[in-house]
């Protein structure tokens, strides 16, 4: 079963279905703890970042894994983010 998350990045790197390889495949990778350091909550900068809503369809197991990373302490985005910036 597959799902979607509508995120806002600024990395666009890539098309979809290379960003989609590379986020399932460090979201198996990451342990619990390294999933939560890399969803912490981005700053607000000034100048604003230029983010940009983006669609991805991703598996069962990997929404599971997003599930506890709710607002206000954590952000999907920034976890799709920071993965895509590597």
């Amino acid at each position: 079963m597959r799902g979607s998350v509508i995120v806002r990045i600024e990395n666009r790197h890539g098309g979809p279905k290379d960003r989609r390889n590379k986020i399932i495949s460090a979201i198996r990778d990451f342990s619990d703890e390294e999933l939560l350091q890399r969803a912490q909550r981005r700053s607000r900068s000034n100048p604003a970042r230029d983010l940009q809503p983006v669609a991805i369809m991703l598996p069962s197991d990997i929404l599971e894994r997003l599930e506890p990373l709710r607002p206000p302490a954590y952000s999907v985005s920034a976890l799709i983010d920071s993965i895509l910036a590597d």
